[in-house]
């Protein structure tokens, strides 16, 4: 999946940037304080904005694309690489994180999940990942999603989607590996739903095994 500056319009309004010195460090999600500069930038109705245009992106690769306002709602921050930023500035001047956050709209909640990184050059490029809740390694998801995508049996369809990652098989389900580490990723396309059933399997050398289990049409 390519990485996406999500609109470049907004991205441009957001690189006014302070200088390094005088900024704050934020190593890990842990010494976020309520009153430090990314937590403002983390609240402020721009990075909502991102947010949102994360969540439209995604509804609109399945053709669920709302015409309502996209309301955030609680988020989760796991620290990459840590958060340089000057208090007044727009975007943070150096870091990488990723966010899982909720997003209402039309009267539907999901949860969705991307990657935020400022570059070398100062700009906040942000990488969609899945909606849901995979449990897997967001490097993992973004290599496996188009192949996913892909081998969902939808025939005559070229735009699909990834609709919903869950963790476990779907109900009902009786996996062929007891105790495996199972997933549901549900692609849609051309009106149809297919849950894919996914078997993940570590490997030596922090590798890992996945397989398509089954497809189960919805």
């Amino acid at each position: 999946m390519k990485r996406a500056l999500l609109c470049a319009a907004l991205v441009a309004s957001m690189m006014g940037m302070s200088g390094h010195a005088g900024a704050e460090t934020i190593a890990k999600a842990g010494d976020l304080k309520p009153d430090s500069a990314f937590a403002d930038f983390l609240r402020s109705k721009q990075h909502a904005k991102v947010r949102a245009l994360v969540a439209l992106r995604e509804d609109t690769s399945v053709n669920r694309a709302c015409r309502d306002a996209y309301t955030m709602g609680e988020y989760q921050l796991r620290i990459i690489q840590p958060i340089e930023m000057t208090k007044g500035a727009q975007i943070p001047s150096a870091g990488k994180w990723v966010e899982r956050f909720k997003v209402t709209r039309c009267g539907r909640q999901s949860q969705f999940n991307a990657i935020f990184m400022v570059d070398d050059q100062g700009k906040l490029e942000v990488t969609p990942v899945a909606p849901g809740e995979t449990g897997q390694d967001f490097q993992l998801v973004l290599d496996l999603r188009d192949y996913v995508e892909k081998r969902a049996r939808i025939p005559n369809c070229d735009k699909r989607g990834l609709l919903d990652t869950a963790k476990g098989p779907p109900e009902g389900y009786e996996p062929r590996v007891p105790g495996g580490t199972y997933e549901t990723w549900t692609v849609s396309g051309c009106g149809k739903d297919i849950d894919m059933v996914l078997l993940f399997t570590p490997q030596e050398g922090g590798k890992m095994d996945v397989k398509v289990e089954k497809q189960i049409p919805r």
